[in-house]
């Protein structure tokens, strides 16, 4: 049993502190390049949605507060097969994210140490003095974690008061340097635009940089007082997160010299935007705030890593009381920590380092397996709803049915909008999940192979549907009814969801695990 040990403030803190990592060091440029002035638009869409998708977690992760969070809910719902499914993409989503996060930390510290890095034609990549670098980095974090929740959340804390400070920093600089709004001009009246728009929220990282507030759920099981906590820690993050990201896009769009936009936002480059925010504020003069970023480029993705390096190992907990992994990765050390999980996730995110170049690569992939984790919350909260009606719900999401249509809707915007480079990825990483599984559980019967039939329709359905769209498919299907389409095949896909729940033997199978693991609250 994990010790619930974790107040709200500390939940909140760890839920915004673990979106402000490498995100805003990188996004406000990607999102200049892609959109230009329009990316401020990408923000808003960005939180609105987000908000709509947080709301269904807010209600399972009131009612059932278990570490792992959202890795458990499909098991219930759906059986092993499908439960297990749904873990692997939120494990993978979580699993290479500290990778990223020290791969951002090296980047910038290549100022003062440029042998950590080797330069390629459009590309960073580590060099060997900097891969035993980021192992280094990645070890100590491990170790960090092993010594108690409430010691990790306590240096979170004030790790994370830092790390609003120092953008809060950049924000006020750049708009002094340049107080202008003459680079801001929205244009919303052509199909480029919202194309752009739509492209940058995706694929140029703006969700991405969201990611983070559902880090309450994955420290749910060691949370006092859930009810009140979780919807607190999850929709309070989102707000932070808009208010300080969508400020920073702002003062970077003003703060841009017009000589470098001679030529337009797309091909936009200028000297040290390899670290844009530290090159912009040299431009403008700003050299102690220029140093200062170089510090916070460093520990900003090192909070995060903080965070993330323990909701992975929760993720992998509650695979393992789920039945999908042996139990040797629910042994606790004596401060109650799954420390084999996180040793499994060191050795994962150590190999994590050589297929994945540089930072920009995998955002957008980040980002679909992230997006296509929080369909769970939708498809959960209305199966929960018919299976388990009498069951005590803390906090009760209201015109449910609507929410959690209009969430798994914008779940597949959001993941079609990263176009078809990034879908196809993750659907080979779905297929070699269920390699996995199928081989390690090849002499299991299995619990409900209605819920299989429907989800594999759904990704291969999503596949065939970016393949032929516009956003890097096809192009047979045409902006904006490729989008229309999205609407009508989310309706289907979640109708069916809630036909092919877990019955009988599977059904009592799957809750007395849920309850096992409720009896300690």
């Amino acid at each position: 049993m994990l010790k619930r040990d974790i107040s709200t403030t500390s939940i909140l803190i760890a839920a915004a502190g673990g979106m402000i990592g490498s995100g805003w060091l990188f996004t406000p440029f990607l999102g200049a390049k892609m959109a230009g002035p329009n990316a401020l638009v990408s923000w808003v869409i960005a939180a609105v949605f987000m908000l709509l998708i947080a709301l269904p977690l807010c209600e399972l992760g009131a009612m059932l507060p278990l570490s792992g969070g959202m890795s458990n809910y499909p098991t219930f719902t759906h059986g092993r097969e499908v439960g297990f499914l749904f873990s692997w993409v939120t494990w993978l989503s979580y699993v290479v994210m500290t990778p990223i996060e020290i791969q951002a930390i090296l980047q910038y510290s290549s100022h003062f140490f440029s042998a950590l890095l080797v330069k390629e034609a459009y590309y960073f990549k580590l060099s060997p003095i900097g891969y035993v670098a980021a192992l280094a980095i990645m070890f100590a974090i491990v170790l960090l974690n092993t010594y108690g929740i409430k010691f990790l959340t306590e240096c979170n804390k004030y790790a994370s008061i830092i790390k609003f400070i120092l953008p809060s920093i950049a924000i006020v600089s750049l708009m002094h340097a340049s107080p202008s709004f003459e680079n801001i001009h929205l244009t919303l009246t052509t199909e480029e635009s919202w194309m752009q728009i739509f492209s940058a929220l995706s694929a140029g990282g703006i969700a991405f940089a969201f990611t983070g507030f559902q880090n309450g759920l994955m420290l749910a099981g060691e949370v006092k007082n859930p009810q009140k906590t979780i919807p607190i820690a999850m929709l309070g993050a989102i707000l932070v997160g808009l208010i300080l990201y969508f400020t920073l896009q702002l003062a970077f769009l003003m703060a841009i010299p017009k000589i470098y936009l001679q030529q337009g936002w797309h091909p936009l480059t200028f000297p040290g935007d390899s670290g844009p925010l530290v090159g912009l504020t040299l431009l403008l003069g700003l050299s102690l705030v220029a140093t200062l970023l170089l510090f916070d480029a460093a520990f900003s993705p090192l909070g995060t890593t903080l965070v993330y390096t323990a909701a992975t190992s929760r993720i992998l907990y509650g695979m393992a009381l789920n039945k999908y992994l042996p139990s040797l990765f629910l042994k606790v050390n004596r401060y109650q920590i799954p420390y084999m999980t996180l040793y499994a996730n060191f050795l994962v995110g150590a190999l994590s380092f050589l297929p994945f170049p540089g930072w920009q690569k995998m955002v957008a992939f980040l980002a679909s397996a992230s997006i296509f984790s929080y369909g769970v919350g939708p498809v959960c909260l209305l199966a929960l709803r018919k299976l388990r009606s009498e069951q005590y719900r803390p906090f009760r999401l209201d015109n449910s049915f609507v929410i959690c249509y209009g969430a798994f809707f914008v779940c597949n915007l959001m993941l079609y909008w990263c176009g078809f480079p990034v879908i196809w990825k993750l659907y080979l990483a779905i297929m070699v999940g269920s390699i996995i599984y199928f081989f390690y559980h090849r002499n299991t019967r299995f619990s409900n192979k209605l819920s299989l039939y429907w989800f594999f329709s759904y990704v291969t359905l999503l596949l065939l549907l970016s393949y032929l769209g516009s956003f890097g498919g096809m192009g047979l299907l045409r902006f904006p009814l490729d989008m229309l389409l999205i609407f009508p095949f989310s309706l289907f896909m979640l109708y069916l969801s809630q036909h092919c729940l877990v019955k009988d033997a599977a059904e009592q199978e799957s809750f007395e695990l849920m309850n096992k693991q409720l009896q300690d609250l």
